[in-house]
């Protein structure tokens, strides 16, 4: 296969855990659990050259779903931000200062989900991989200018809020082990 089409091919295999990422991550349920299927395909084609299948993607996607901390943290998260956002649209004294402050720190824990979901295997536990958070300036700089790259695109063109949790899951991996 020539170059060319090899690129070809990663960028539309990419594309693809991208849309299988967003549609089963729709219920916030199941998001962390489709981001590590996501990055398990991804990480598979990177490495071994194996394309990603969608009964394979269901079988991590499921076994991710096993794990209750992978169901409870995306509630967890959005919760927390949905709380913040309406305590700093309400008039929070100090929303002007806090509010970039509660911004980055999202975006932080963002970073430290995307790059746990690059490293889980089939059979860890997510309780265990979030107590030792791999720490790594240079990666978590990295994958947060991709998470901020990818939100300026999606609020440009929202039609490719279907294609970047695949492009996420890319740079997660691509970081997590270069």
């Amino acid at each position: 296969m020539s170059a060319a089409v090899r690129s070809l091919s990663l960028a539309a295999e990419v594309l693809l855990v991208g849309v299988l990422v967003c549609l089963s991550a729709l219920p916030v349920l199941t998001s962390l659990a489709a981001a590590t299927a996501g990055a398990v395909l991804v990480r598979e084609l990177v490495r071994e050259g194996r394309t990603p299948a969608v009964r394979r993607y269901f079988d991590l996607l499921g076994e991710g779903m096993r794990d209750p901390v992978a169901v409870l943290a995306p509630l967890v998260f959005l919760a927390v931000a949905v709380l913040d956002v309406i305590a700093l649209l309400g008039g929070l004294p100090g929303s002007r200062v806090i509010g970039p402050i509660i911004g980055f720190l999202l975006a932080g824990v963002l970073v430290v989900l995307l790059r746990t979901a690059a490293r889980w295997r089939t059979g860890d536990r997510w309780a265990a991989m979030l107590a030792v958070p791999k720490v790594d300036l240079p990666g978590d700089l990295a994958l947060l200018g991709a998470v901020v790259v990818a939100v300026l695109v999606v609020a440009q063109a929202p039609a490719f809020v279907v294609v970047v949790p695949g492009l996420l899951l890319f740079a997660a991996v691509a970081v997590e082990h270069r």
